[in-house]
């Protein structure tokens, strides 16, 4: 820590002595000050003045706080003075003086027995301020009663109103320009403005108030910017709550811009406008019209500074809550469209384009029609900006027109309903007509804009609206043939919205992909093809099937004549072609539109496709995926399973066919037989079962057939009957105990987890009726279990685990054994399974049983007992010891935790590597989890068990002792590890505190390197960092990861990225 910086102080101290005495001087000065003042003689009127503020029966409740105090005196211990306090050992004299003011007054005010409230130092403060003559008293003063006068009740401020504001304007008033003091009139804008802001209404009738209110107005347009943003922060807050206030405020901010000429001297101006868009937005609508109008006035007066900070006012007003009609929304607009700026005037420009654009978003919510038929007005001067030379000013423009798009367009078009219906033309073809203009050459230079307008507004249109822009689809595609036109994802991406928007029949329509002349087919639009294939949705099958698939069997003949005439590289263009167009198959079986008329119509052609064509195959096979996983209604899915009894023998014939090295994949096919079985007919589904099975059955099969038939009995164990799942349990079961037959055993066990997993009400019941059966099957399968079928016997262990009851508790010790052994396994997913149900069992413990601690301290017993058997054993159920108290450290009791840990500490003798493997991954989980006071008595038999290993063992586990020695030291710290440490191992701890200290001046960038301290002394540095590193940040993290799952997410955060249980 820093504190350790002072040994290498001198034992000398005059210099040190010498600073002291000149702080104690300051302060003698600084009391004395305050002593002499006057402020204490000012403080005797004070009895007075409280006893008439706090016997007011309304505010007896207010209680006293404890008293703060400092140093040689007390200072207000009130919320309000948190800021003071922070300034209590400031060298200004400004700050010195505040603090004898509070220390002063809160001494006067205990020494007359009453309670430090509010109320008190608001009497204090007035009564002080009324003696007080010297600037700096007053500054002081005003500060604190600033500070204060926020809590003080209402009905308190109401009724010394009189004084309390004749006093402040006083002050007020005696401030000079020449020398007015910033910090007092900021002071007493604050407080005399809280103080109207609490008045009651009828106060305002009086012309005094009105002539303070004027006075204060002054302050609004003074030259100093500090007193001047003061006065307006504090005016604007008074016009929020008082409608007199915001009317003689924007009476005298109109006829300050009323009278502004568009001379030079602006700065009144200026002043203003940045006044009055706080003050607008709670005016009426008629103050607001006039405000409004005298801000176009300043506007049309073309003053570069001057328009455009009224431009930034009305943008800003637009995106506020006022009292603004639709119509005076759109004559503002049109307001602007006259005074639009000189093309040269950039900054003008950009400002009025924001300006608009705010204007459009705001005539959106108050008048969406409106918006709409002032739309051209917007497409036709952005037409113009766009080809401006100054970046701004073309940026502004396309976010002007995107923000209309989003914002005016879906809310106009709902009131457009109806001729939208009936195609006639609304508003919006202007604006098409505008961008179809900016698609030509002129704009040339800026189409990447005008392309992102024309996305935006495809995007934000509805495809009824389609008709609308059909004229703009020619201009669009002209554009990607220009020389030098090289945008082409910007242009792909406006198609795609393009294609979204009218659907691909309609596009097709006005650009065909095939032009045929005789035996001659040519393509020329087949950069299309990809965009169609990733933007096509809720579009028409039967387009696909009728204007479509006739040009693939065009382009599949052209390619079997030039292969007759051996022109390889030509067939296989058209061959791709083809391959190209059957791929948007997919597309257009997302959601179609005419699925039930079109379907029976491509079905036959697409069963021939399946059976004949296996390089197009896949594809067909997702298209009936994506149609089945996209149906919307019963009738869809009705419809598509009439046609199971045609699909499925077909797939299941080519899946039980031996498929060649050049044929594709066939996981699109068992998806797709998946994807049917859950919409087949259950009669249909039963007959196909009975035919599976009984292939199954057959003693003459090749290895792919049987393979592929067991697949396919998983696939359907999720879809079938209560009867059905009968017959394939009585099927199975014999599988589970046959010998030398690992794959028929694994997929027995993946048919047994189907069924347990199964979410149909068939499986629920069959489940709960065989819950017994299933018990002990798979307790006496146990021995006759092939490695490969292992991670699938635990996934189905684990889903019976999660079905136990209190009462099925023993069928856990009888499957202990078998998952402790699997957490050796070689096969990581097997090792994962196993784990997880370790973890599933300790649940079960902890949800069925009412004391917690003792049903995971039997759990406990049910596992350490392996720690007695040979090495493996033992090192398996070392680590399982580790997932557990990793898990459930929480719910285990020290005792427990005790006797793990003597076991862990004494097979540290051991010289088995296997068995010394699970004792290092124990420590390894330990460290993190287990509370501080129960590992730090096993720290140094740890540490001397790693001193104690022989030399071949220490190299073996050198790595990984290095590691547990980092863990050690981020949670004990240097000074402890270092002590218990062996020899060897000190200088391995030295080592890694030097490595940390250089790691963290590298991360923080620190420039040099101090020198390397002493061994004994480097780690002294670095104690308590290392301490907090460790202990809290690594508990803190335990505790808020804690739950189901969680440990294998939270595991790299213990030492960056190390997972203690990856063994």
């Amino acid at each position: 820590g820093a504190w350790r910086a002072c040994v290498s102080n001198p034992g000398h101290k005059r210099h040190r002595l010498d600073a002291a005495s000149v702080v104690r001087s300051k302060r003698q000065k600084t009391a004395q000050v305050a002593e002499g003042s006057g402020l204490s003689v000012a403080l005797k009127n004070l009895d007075e003045t409280s006893d008439n503020l706090m016997n007011d029966d309304e505010v007896t409740h207010i209680s006293a706080l404890s008293t703060w105090t400092i140093a040689s005196g007390a200072a207000g211990s009130l919320p309000s003075f948190e800021r003071v306090r922070k300034l209590w050992n400031s060298p200004l004299d400004s700050h010195k003086e505040v603090c004898a003011v509070l220390t002063a007054i809160t001494e006067v005010i205990i020494s007359q027995g009453e309670k430090e409230s509010p109320i008190a130092y608001f009497a204090a403060l007035l009564t002080a301020l009324e003696s007080a003559t010297a600037t700096e008293q007053q500054t002081a003063i005003t500060y604190l009663l600033s500070l204060v006068i926020p809590s003080v009740p209402q009905n308190i401020l109401r009724a010394k109103f009189a004084p309390a504001s004749k006093l402040l304007f006083t002050v007020l008033e005696s401030q000079s320009n020449k020398d007015i003091s910033v910090a007092l009139v900021r002071s007493l804008l604050s407080s005399i403005s809280h103080l109207l802001v609490q008045q009651d209404p009828a106060i305002w009738t009086e012309s005094s108030v009105i002539r303070m209110l004027e006075f204060l107005i002054q302050f609004v347009f003074h030259t100093k910017p500090k007193i001047r943003h003061s006065a307006q922060r504090s005016l604007a807050q008074l016009s929020r709550t008082v409608t007199v206030a915001c009317s003689l405020v924007l009476k005298t901010c109109t006829e300050k811009l009323d009278a502004y000429t568009g001379s030079k001297e602006a700065q009144v101006t200026l002043h203003t406008i940045s006044f009055i868009r706080y003050v607008l937005p709670h005016a009426s609508e008629s103050e607001l019209r006039t405000g409004l109008e005298s801000l176009l006035r300043v506007v049309a007066l073309r003053h570069t500074k001057v328009a455009s900070a009224a431009l930034q006012a009305l943008a800003s007003l637009f995106k506020q809550e006022t009292q603004m009609t639709g119509e005076m929304q759109g004559q503002i607009l049109m307001n602007l469209y006259s005074n639009k700026p000189a093309s040269y005037d950039h900054p003008v420009t950009t400002v009025w384009l924001e300006a608009l654009s705010s204007g459009y978003s705001q005539l959106a919510k108050l008048e969406p029609k409106l918006g709409i038929i002032m739309a051209h007005s917007l497409f036709s001067v952005c037409s113009d900006s766009v080809l401006s030379k100054n970046s701004d000013v073309i940026q502004t423009t396309l976010v002007a027109l995107e923000e209309f798009c989003v914002t005016n367009i879906p809310p106009g078009l709902d009131l457009y309903e109806d001729e939208i219906k009936e195609k006639k033309k609304i508003p919006l073809v202007k604006i098409v007509n505008v961008l179809k203009d900016m698609l030509k050459l002129t704009y040339q230079s800026v189409w990447d804009v005008v392309l992102q307008v024309t996305g935006a507004l495809f995007q934000n249109l509805t495809s009824d609206c389609a008709y609308l822009i059909e004229s703009l689809i020619p201009a669009l595609f002209v554009i990607r043939e220009a020389p030098d036109f090289e945008n082409n994802t910007l242009f792909n991406v406006t198609t795609g919205s393009l294609v979204k928007l009218v659907g691909p029949q309609q596009l097709l329509t006005v650009f065909p992909l095939s032009f045929e002349s005789g035996d001659m087919v040519d393509i020329p639009n087949g950069w299309l093809l990809p965009i169609l294939k990733d933007n096509i949705s809720n579009s028409q099958l039967s387009f696909f099937v009728s204007d479509l698939v006739p040009i693939t069997a065009t382009l599949r003949t052209r390619a079997e004549t030039l292969k007759q005439e051996e022109k390889t590289l030509e067939a296989k263009v058209f061959i791709n072609l083809e391959f190209q167009i059957w791929s948007l198959l997919p597309s257009f079986c997302r959601k179609p539109t005419d699925l039930l008329e079109s379907f029976k119509v491509i079905a036959k052609t697409m069963g021939t496709l399946i059976s004949q064509r296996s390089e197009i195959r896949n594809i067909l096979c997702t298209s009936i995926i994506s149609l089945i996983e996209t149906c919307q209604t019963d009738d869809q899915k009705i419809e598509l399973g009439r046609f199971a009894k045609n699909f499925l023998p077909i797939l299941f014939n080519i899946f039980l066919t031996e498929p060649k090295p050049e044929d594709p994949s066939q996981k699109p096919i068992i998806d797709c037989i998946g994807s049917y079985l859950s919409i087949c007919p259950q009669d249909t589904l039963h007959l196909f079962f009975e035919k599976i099975l009984a292939k199954s059955r057959e003693e003459v099969m090749t290895d792919h057939v049987k393979k592929v038939v067991l697949e396919l009995l998983v696939t359907m164990i999720s879809h079938l009957g209560m009867e059905d799942l009968n017959t394939m349990y009585s099927e199975i079961v014999p599988w589970l105990s046959e010998p030398g037959n690992a794959n028929r055993q694994k997929r027995a066990y993946q048919i047994l987890w189907s069924i347990l997993e199964g979410n149909t009400e068939a499986h629920d019941r069959f489940v709960i009726s065989h819950l017994d059966d299933l018990y002990k099957h798979l307790a006496e399968s146990l021995a006759l279990a092939q490695p490969a079928a292992k991670k699938h016997r635990l996934k189905c262990l684990l889903s019976l685990v999660k079905k136990l009851d209190i009462e099925n508790l023993e069928f856990i010790p009888s499957i202990l054994p078998e998952i402790v052994l699997c957490v050796k396994e070689q096969n990581e997913k097997t090792r994962v399974a196993a784990y997880k149900c370790l973890t599933a069992i300790g649940y079960v413990f902890l949800d069925k049983s009412q004391d917690k601690r003792l049903a995971m301290k039997n759990y406990i017993e049910m596992i350490i007992a392996g720690v007695t058997g040979e090495t493996h054993l033992a090192s398996a159920t070392l680590l399982c010891l580790s997932k557990i108290v990793y898990e459930y450290n929480s719910h285990l009791e020290t005792e427990v935790l005790d006797q793990i840990l003597e076991i862990v500490v004494a097979m540290m003798e051991s010289k088995q590597r296997e068995l010394l493997k699970g004792v290092v991954a124990f420590i390894k989980a330990g460290i993190g989890v287990i509370h501080f006071s129960i590992m730090e008595p096993y720290v140094k038999p740890i540490l001397d068990g790693f001193t104690n290993w022989d030399k071949p063992i220490r190299h073996h586990f050198r790595s990984k002792v290095r590691v547990l020695l980092e863990r050690l030291l981020r949670r004990f710290g240097y000074e402890m590890i270092h002590k218990l440490a062996g020899e060897e191992h000190k200088k391995v701890v030295n080592h890694i505190v030097r490595e940390q200290r250089r790691a963290k001046a590298a991360k923080y960038g620190t420039v040099g390197r101090r020198e390397e301290k002493e061994e004994d002394g480097s780690g002294e540095e670095d104690d308590g960092e290392l301490q907090s590193d460790g202990d809290e940040e690594m508990m803190e993290d335990f505790k808020q990861l804690r739950g189901k799952g969680a440990r294998a997410e939270m595991t790299a955060k213990l030492v960056e990225g190390d997972n203690p249980l990856d063994f």
